[in-house]
């Protein structure tokens, strides 16, 4: 691991903000999604968006490079974790619940999953700090579905088990990934490719689109932050920063997702977060950075 005594100076800037770069990307999908479902466009729009613009980038990496040794159906694997049922899954949690809800859960039941799955199917068995992470954040989870729990008239804890089935399905695309040892730019490139050319033809005939009728901004605007921004471009910068700083010191970004989530979701939704979510909030971002080992074992 890449300590950053060990960067160079000069590439330090570079890095930083190529880990902020993503945190906002990532921390800004359900914002953005939540934005755009409330206008004009419905979940599967959102989902259509997102995989025609990166499905049609990404097409020549896949002409070229195949599976990459993958074969096609752990490709089909990969695709139903990061693919379409993924993000129509969590987008419909917007519906149910706050942006700034999904930010949190999402990514925490995300990482939790992912942990659970390496322990039991790649026998990776976790140190003690990362379940000190894991206990940590499942705190911040149902600190915040309590909210939910308490108020039956409410709808909101339908949001949060969409939001922890997305991070399950995202979960088992992290696993798999690692497993099979698979290149993340070529996985990205195959998940949405397939996406496209399956679930393409599904939405064409049975969801109707709303593509069509809604403001040409709006479409333009949702194209771009899905299509390339979120299933591109926040991976390249990631994988950018990991390079530079080594995995260890480049994981810490990914603590800044439900914090942006939170933050943006204020002045973009007018969603006033409650001293409840703010506390989750911190939960989940503390397990986050116990999780992944960016404390020193002496203070955990």
């Amino acid at each position: 691991m890449t300590d950053l005594s060990e960067t160079q100076p000069s590439a330090l800037p570079s890095a930083v903000l190529y880990g902020l770069t993503a945190a906002l990307i990532w921390g800004a999908w359900p914002v953005i999604s939540a934005l755009g479902i409330r206008q004009s466009l419905a979940v599967a729009d959102i989902a259509a968006l997102r995989f025609l613009v990166a499905g049609l980038i990404l097409l020549p990496l896949v002409i070229r490079h195949g599976t990459g040794g993958l074969g096609w159906g752990r490709a089909l694997f990969l695709s139903l974790g990061a693919g379409a049922p993924y993000v129509l899954v969590t987008a419909s949690g917007l519906t149910y619940a706050p942006a700034g809800q999904g930010g949190i859960i999402g990514p925490s039941c995300m990482l939790v999953f992912a942990t659970l799955g390496g322990w039991l199917l790649l026998g990776d068995r976790p140190p003690r700090q990362r379940l000190i992470g894991m206990v940590l954040m499942l705190t911040g989870v149902l600190l915040i579905g309590s909210q939910a729990l308490g108020d039956y008239q409410g709808e909101q804890w339908k949001g949060h088990l969409l939001f922890a089935t997305g991070g399950l399905l995202w979960a088992s695309y992290t696993v798999a990934l690692r497993a099979w040892g698979a290149d993340p730019l070529q996985a990205t490139a195959l998940v949405s490719v397939l996406s496209l050319l399956i679930y393409g033809p599904i939405y064409l005939l049975i969801a109707e689109p709303q593509l069509f009728a809604a403001p040409l901004a709006e479409v333009a605007g949702q194209a771009v932050f899905q299509g390339l921004f979120a299933a591109i471009l926040a991976l390249i910068c990631y994988s950018r920063a990991v390079a530079l700083l080594g995995a260890g010191r480049g994981a810490v970004f990914v603590t800044l997702v439900p914090v942006v989530a939170v933050l943006l979701a204020y002045p973009l939704l007018g969603e006033v977060p409650s001293l409840t979510d703010l506390t989750g909030a911190a939960f989940v971002t503390a397990g986050m950075i116990t999780a992944l080992g960016l404390l020193p074992r002496s203070r955990v």
